[in-house]
């Protein structure tokens, strides 16, 4: 997949990078490349009898640095029996039975898989899009999994860049064990953005486990410069002073322990 140079210039026009794009990374169906899906649910159907269902998707890189990452797969809601493997660079041999491993990097003999993806408009022969495939086992079972796939710096395993989670259907009754838990998953909104001396955070979905959650702030470098627990927001909102921080570009992360719930793009600017 080099370069696809035509491809990245049809993206430019539908999503100017520089002027929409919240984070690093956009993530893509290959049969629908206008629909941004970072931090969003999308479903592959199939039937219980299917051999196998996968879900591929293209990772694009919208900054002006190549980034080399890695891959975690999460199991959020899966069903006992079921198997699932995931494609990062390479495929592992061997499915994961449910609750084996249900939160890991992508890793083939040992070693975590890394994958570099070059530059946006990069023209000197280096991948600019990536391939992810996501392959679930129904193993004659019916109902849903829901499975968070998640993408991080490698110098970075502590905020991921961006994320997708993937409802696999294999039933022709209603999905409602994932649907919950997918909808109620907490996120949040930030405003305004540019910040100068106060960002606002507006939480959604909170309910009584979100004491466990925490949301932070990490420079460029990877430095965590402010952290707060859910309970001290108050009504699901909160303010950040952020008048001490330097001008320029940081992460927010909502994280339920090791698992990263939510990231997007705070720009501080006096």
């Amino acid at each position: 997949m080099k370069n696809l140079i035509l491809l990245v210039t049809v993206f430019t026009g539908i999503l100017p990078f520089q002027s929409q794009i919240v984070n690093p990374l956009i993530i893509v169906e290959p049969d629908d490349v206008s629909v941004d899906v970072n931090n969003l649910t999308v479903d592959e159907t199939g039937l219980s009898s299917d051999f196998e269902l996968d879900k591929s998707l293209w990772v694009i890189n919208t900054t002006t640095q190549a980034i080399t990452l890695k891959c975690k797969k999460i199991e959020i809601d899966v069903l006992s029996g079921t198997e699932n493997v995931t494609c990062w660079k390479l495929c592992p041999l061997n499915f994961d039975v449910a609750g084996a491993n249900p939160s890991q990097f992508v890793t083939v003999g040992g070693n975590q898989m890394t994958e570099t993806v070059e530059a946006s408009g990069n023209t000197n022969g280096g991948d600019t899009i990536k391939s992810f495939s996501g392959h679930y086992k129904p193993m004659n079972i019916d109902g849903c999994s829901l499975m968070r796939y998640e993408w991080y710096d490698e110098n970075d395993l502590n905020t991921a860049l961006a994320s997708v989670n993937v409802r696999f259907i294999h039933t022709s009754g209603p999905c409602s064990v994932s649907d919950e838990i997918s909808h109620t998953l907490p996120d949040f909104k930030l405003f305004p953005n540019p910040a100068n001396d106060i960002v606002r955070i507006e939480m959604n979905g909170v309910h009584e486990n979100s004491i466990n959650y925490t949301l932070s702030i990490v420079d460029i470098i990877g430095k965590k410069v402010i952290e707060k627990n859910m309970a001290s927001f108050k009504n699901s909102f909160a303010e950040i002073e952020v008048s001490d921080l330097k001008q320029g570009i940081y992460i927010v992360s909502l994280e339920n322990a090791s698992t990263t719930i939510q990231t997007e793009r705070l720009i501080v600017k006096h």
